[in-house]
């Protein structure tokens, strides 16, 4: 194979993975609280995903409490927490802040 049908096959590839991505909008949910954005992911028919690598939820925190979905929690600071979610094929991330109510500041692809 040439370099040139290589670099072809790698560029379709791409597209096909940006395409993917792309046929699931991201939810716009920044700004909601995480119980409310939590809901309408499930309406919207995401599902989370608890990862095998994801922290322990710590006794009483809220944040994460009965959440499966958490991947890490901040125990200091601005009390932030990443959420993963999946709808077929496109996985994301979702960002929050807050210990008493958290909010959502970001939405993102997720990243392997």
């Amino acid at each position: 194979m040439r370099v040139s049908e290589i670099v072809t096959v790698a560029f379709v590839a791409l597209l096909a993975a940006s395409a993917a991505l792309a046929a699931e909008a991201l939810p716009r949910l920044v700004g909601q609280d995480y119980g409310k954005a939590r809901a309408a992911l499930l309406r919207q028919e995401w599902r989370p995903v608890a990862l095998p690598d994801a922290d322990q939820c710590m006794a009483g925190d809220k944040r994460c409490a009965g959440r499966p979905e958490m991947y890490v929690c901040a125990g200091t600071g601005l009390g932030q927490c990443v959420f993963v979610w999946r709808r077929k094929a496109a996985v994301i991330d979702v960002m929050t802040e807050g210990e008493e109510r958290p909010v959502v500041r970001y939405v993102r692809p997720r990243k392997d």
